[in-house]
């Protein structure tokens, strides 16, 4: 461990090494707990014995010692210095751990939401849980509690108004003109999505969705009783051809889509592609449902698809559950003020307001002093993650859908082909979670790819299974 930082000092990565010292310190020491390099209880360095050991600032170190504190990953004994969190104490009669459970279509579903601190995840959709800042958690809670709001009685149906403002005046600054009132907050992107789909369509109705995509998203709309058809991706967006002949056969209702570090691939639409698609919906009459929940991670990201739309032919779908805390599950749709109303009637006819302590928390971590630090360092650890994973990829002869410079994901294929479902059964098996490509297909395609999240896959553990080691 020792050595890694030592050479990751002195012989930077090239462009994508962008995290602070800091940052990559804790990643690293996170990463030798997570293993068990560090078990719990052993003591690290004193702050002056690491700073000298790898020639830089006991500042640097202080910092990224008071990091690892607030998430949970070490505890300061004053007068002793730092260990290592001891872990929780395991239940007399605990749950079956993923990793006894048997894989099949729906287990990414239903059981991967389930913690289980001993699997790796390395094909889930989420930052790791030290990523987070667990004190600016624990402030912004104590800031609402000195406040005194109320949030005893049911909330405001469109979801908490400042957060609306907020929201608001963030999508002003990305070029789309959105009043507060025609956005309406959920539980998560996957609520505000499930919710455009059975406010404007209808069961049999044909939608569009891109292919890959979110798996989530694909069963839901299947269990609705929708009509899929998936429109083929490129690295640089949908295949324009493809989707021009699908539009002309199957005149679709909505086209839902994820433009910007897409989800399984991690390719985002090129200008170009943007305008062209959102020239096709037009000619042909169909509403794009733009899916953006990773646009936090991208640091110049384009403008919306949907500023591009024509009025009332557009939705935008955003959420804080990613740059922000997962368990919080806050999203939101702006539209039109014609959606809006149905949308906002579907939403209380189908479960009433949103927890409004929850948009409170949101709203007080979004604005806090530390969280655009906490996005920059997510940002640069996610585009190091990249350039690494991505190296060590091509090393191992397989192939990447598409080599983006940022965002949690990568989509790869193994050099020889391989039975996906043996495969990921076996790296269960070994403590790992892979996410196999099918379940991210409308149409049983990619059966030989995998989603990759970068954030958990530097990880030596599962270098050595894909190595056959």
């Amino acid at each position: 461990m020792l050595r890694v930082l030592k050479a990751a000092k002195t012989k930077p990565m090239g462009k994508a090494t962008n995290a602070t010292l800091a940052e990559q310190i804790v990643m690293r020491l996170c990463d030798s707990i997570d293993q068990g390099i560090l078990p719990p209880g052993s003591r690290l360095p004193s702050v002056r014995q690491y700073a000298q050991e790898h020639q830089i600032s006991t500042f640097t170190v202080s910092e990224a010692y008071q990091r690892l504190v607030s998430r949970g990953y070490t505890v300061s004994r004053k007068g002793s210095g730092y260990f290592v969190a001891a872990q929780g104490r395991q239940s007399a009669h605990p749950s079956p751990a993923l990793n006894t459970l048997p894989v099949d279509d729906d287990w990414l579903l239903s059981r991967i939401y389930q913690r289980d601190s001993k699997l790796l995840m390395a094909g889930c959709g989420w930052l790791p849980e030290h990523w987070y800042d667990r004190e600016a958690n624990a402030r912004a809670m104590r800031a609402i509690a000195r406040r005194n709001e109320p949030f005893h009685p049911y909330g405001d149906p469109k979801g908490y108004a400042p957060l609306r403002a907020e929201i608001a005046r963030q999508l002003a600054r990305e070029h789309l003109d959105v009043s507060p009132e025609h956005i309406i907050l959920t539980q998560g992107a996957s609520k505000a999505l499930d919710m455009v789909a059975c406010t404007l369509a209808r069961p049999g109705d044909t939608l569009f969705i891109d292919e890959p995509g979110y798996c989530n998203l694909i069963s839901c709309l299947r269990f609705r009783g929708f009509n899929l058809v998936g429109v083929p991706w490129t690295a640089q967006g949908p295949d324009l051809a493809q989707l021009e002949a699908l539009l002309a056969r199957h005149k679709p209702k909505l086209f839902f889509t994820n433009p910007l570090l897409h989800n399984p691939t991690g390719a985002s639409y090129t200008l170009a592609t943007a305008h062209a698609v959102m020239k096709l919906m037009d000619v042909h009459d169909c509403i794009v449902v733009e899916d953006n929940v990773a646009q936090p991670f991208h640091p110049k990201p384009q403008p919306p698809l949907c500023s591009l739309a024509a009025p009332g032919k557009s939705l935008y779908i955003g959420s804080f559950s990613k740059s922000l805390a997962p368990g919080l599950r806050v999203g939101y749709v702006a539209s039109h003020s014609g959606h809006s109303e149905l949308l906002l009637r579907y939403k209380m006819i189908s479960g009433l307001t949103t927890p409004v302590l929850n948009e409170m928390l949101v709203m007080e971590l979004n604005g806090a002093p530390g969280s655009r630090r906490q996005l920059d360092d997510a940002r640069d650890a996610l585009s190091q993650a990249q350039y690494l994973c991505q190296q060590r990829f091509h090393a191992a002869g397989w192939s990447l859908f598409a080599q983006p410079e940022h965002g949690l994901f990568l989509l790869a294929k193994p050099p020889t082909t391989c039975d996906a479902a043996n495969l990921t059964e076996r790296a269960r098996k070994q403590g790992i979670m892979l996410a196999p490509g099918k379940l991210f297909s409308s149409s049983d395609g990619y059966q030989d790819w995998w989603r990759f999240n970068v954030a958990y896959s530097r990880n030596s553990l599962l270098w050595d299974f894909l190595d056959g080691k």
